[in-house]
């Protein structure tokens, strides 16, 4: 009696494991989107470190080094540093210092045979207007925080043989790409290889470089570039590393090599911030005092108005932000650039806040018509909510003494729509 009560418990459990097993199944086989978009990198101006003791001597030279991967990531460029007023400023970096602090060694690195008696990790962190101003002077480019987000199918072959990286390999191959992209300042993510992305790039797609099924597969991750890597021993024992990148069907492949893995992805991940960098900040001659009026439509009260007021001012390549004039739901701000108006509206792309309109220019001539802001009132204040002709949303109401600028007529004009 036992055996056959127990025969008709397992059958049981046999039965509840198969429709577990098939509503697993039916779960992981949902297209899930993961998508990421652009990502605001944190902690553009620091740097960090690692000293053999806190001897005045050592610290200078951290800080110079400190300095020289703050102006190459915030300018884009590998080749900053080499410009003879920046490398003199590397040479002083305490003009250019905000302040230090010395931070313990994380677990991984207590045990490991350090040079110097007390090694410690120290930290750099350096005032942004002066670092965006040596930048200026010397006519680089400053890329704001807002980047693209990399998604990397990366295909290595070693003694081990073939395999593909996943965002959780336990691989110090993938740790090695992840450093050095956060080193640069780029948001580089790699694919999770789940049971949806194996049923859709295979092994073979990634080392062959073959472009549309990665760009398939990548769309639910939603990112800006797609990356493609192959890194291999060559027949000499050096690391070899095939790039291409991809970017709506536009893109460029390179090689880099190196003695260690590590030295070839960081040639080539040098290569790729100047790849981006040239699309998102690229360098022009005359962009300092360039004005620009911005036309935001789909501003129905105060609270939209703030809001796209502050994100204006956040954008590294605005320097003045002025509400100008406003027409139904459309505000006008006057803007003098800092950098190059190609590099700001790549900027406003990777954001979800605002989308470009194209319109006839007679609508835009129209929009010139409306209540003027007067450029003498304090931002943000001393504005009524009013609901202007035509429109049934409050709208900034402007003092009736405003006088229209005699140059807005000749200034260059974008036109925006704000997302709700």
């Amino acid at each position: 009696m036992y055996r056959a009560r127990a025969g008709v418990v397992a059958k049981e459990m046999m039965e509840s494991m198969k429709k577990g097993v098939v509503l697993l199944l039916s779960l992981v086989l949902l297209p899930i989107s993961v998508g990421l978009r652009a990502a605001e990198v944190k902690g553009l101006y620091e740097a960090e470190m690692l000293v053999p003791d806190q001897s005045r001597s050592e610290r200078g030279l951290a800080m110079s080094a400190a300095l020289a991967e703050v102006v190459t990531r915030v300018s884009g460029r590998p080749d900053a540093r080499l410009q003879p007023a920046v490398a003199a400023a590397i040479r002083q970096p305490a003009r250019l210092l905000q302040q230090y602090r010395y931070r313990p060694l994380p677990p991984a690195l207590r045990d490991a045979a350090l040079p110097g008696s007390d090694p410690q990790r120290i930290l750099f962190h350096f005032d942004r207007r002066a670092v965006d101003r040596l930048l200026r002077d010397n006519g680089l480019p400053v890329w704001g925080a807002t980047r693209p987000t990399v998604l990397a199918w990366v295909a290595v072959e070693d003694e081990e043989g073939r395999r593909l990286l996943a965002a959780d390999t336990p691989d110090p191959l993938r740790r090695a790409l992840i450093d050095e992209a956060r080193r640069l300042g780029l948001p580089l993510i790699l694919p999770l290889m789940d049971l949806q992305d194996t049923t859709r790039v295979s092994l073979g797609d990634v080392w062959g470089r073959f472009m549309e099924p990665l760009r398939q597969a990548s769309q639910r991750y939603r990112p800006e570039v797609v990356l493609l890597l192959r890194l291999y021993r060559g027949a000499g024992g050096d690391w070899q590393a095939d790039w291409r990148v991809d970017q709506d069907g536009v893109g460029e492949q390179w090689h880099s090599d190196g003695a260690l893995a590590e030295e070839a992805v960081s040639a080539g991940m040098s290569r790729l911030l100047a790849w981006l960098s040239a699309r998102y900040a690229p360098q022009e001659q005359t962009t300092a005092g360039h004005h620009l009026i911005f036309s935001v439509q789909g501003v129905r009260d105060l609270t939209d108005f703030a809001r796209v007021e502050r994100y204006l001012r956040s954008l590294q390549q605005v320097a003045v932000v002025r509400p100008q004039a406003f027409a139904d739901d459309r505000v006008d701000f006057a803007l003098v650039l800092q950098g190059s108006e190609q590099g700001l509206v790549q900027t406003i792309a990777l954001g979800r806040l605002l989308v470009p309109v194209t319109e006839a220019p007679a609508a835009v001539a129209q929009s010139a018509a409306g209540r003027l802001i007067p450029s003498s009132a304090p931002t943000g204040q001393g504005l009524e909510t009013a609901t202007a002709p035509g429109s049934a949303s409050p709208s900034p109401a402007a003092p009736p003494n405003a006088v229209p600028s005699p140059t807005a007529a000749l200034t260059p004009r974008r036109v925006y729509r704000l997302q709700h």
